[in-house]
């Protein structure tokens, strides 16, 4: 009952403050007389009030059904490394742009039974959440790598770590590590939880470790699957 209160409370305020941010400002474009500059003021900063309030809705359904066990699997083989150079390249504007070096560490061919894009879902979370905490001149790494019988997928910053009190709790929901930052960027603090239920829901885990003031580490691990030419021999 507790976190069925606070689930609310904090879904409750976290579409509170958008749509009245919204409200305040059409009230002052519908005032305003026809002014263009209030137009060209307000209206932008509408646009991604309303696109940030999609995004939780979106985030709160596919949590719903992650937590349901409802969500559904397309499962393929297929090479991690496929992924994770997808999700390196998607990135590589955005870190150049911050001052942020990545990397892409990939050595060899490792195959995974997945729904691939569901785990690119999680390698973009996990990489966007890194670079949204690693300062310029930082380096972020995303790794391909066997362990004994599992697949690992792990992605490492030098960014500011998180505090040891906070790390048993980063995949709650709406858990936000430091409070007086929550709004410096445009997350829903649903994407690690998210994350956290999809690669579960895979058979996999997904953990975290970090020395605060010395980076992250993320680490996604899932069980191998044979290469598609042994399965069709």
């Amino acid at each position: 009952e507790h976190v069925r209160r606070e689930f609310v409370a904090n879904v409750s305020h976290e579409l509170r403050t958008p749509l009245s941010a919204i409200k305040l400002m059409l009230e002052t474009v519908l005032i305003s007389d026809d002014d263009a500059e209030a137009r060209t003021l307000f209206l932008p900063q509408i646009a991604r009030e309303v696109d940030r309030m999609i995004r939780l809705v979106e985030d709160l359904l596919e949590l719903a059904r992650s937590e349901a066990g409802t969500l559904l699997l397309r499962r393929e083989v297929f090479d991690l490394t496929d992924v994770a150079t997808s999700v390196v390249n998607t990135f590589a504007q955005r870190s150049l742009a911050a001052g942020i070096e990545l990397d892409l560490d990939a050595p060899e061919e490792i195959f995974v039974e997945a729904d691939r894009n569901r785990l690119t879902q999680v390698a973009l979370n996990l990489l966007d959440n890194a670079l949204r905490h690693t300062p310029s001149e930082g380096t972020v790494t995303v790794e391909v790598a066997r362990d004994g019988n599992d697949a690992l997928l792990r992605v490492r910053d030098t960014g500011r770590g998180i505090p040891y009190h906070d790390l048993p709790h980063i995949f709650e929901r709406f858990y936000v590590v430091d409070r007086s930052r929550s709004r410096e960027h445009t997350g829903t603090g649903l994407g690690l939880s998210i994350a956290r239920h999809l690669v579960e829901a895979h058979g996999g885990s997904l953990s975290a470790n970090s020395v605060y003031g010395r980076g992250s580490t993320f680490v996604c691990r899932l069980p191998l699957a044979e290469p598609p030419s042994r399965n069709e021999t």
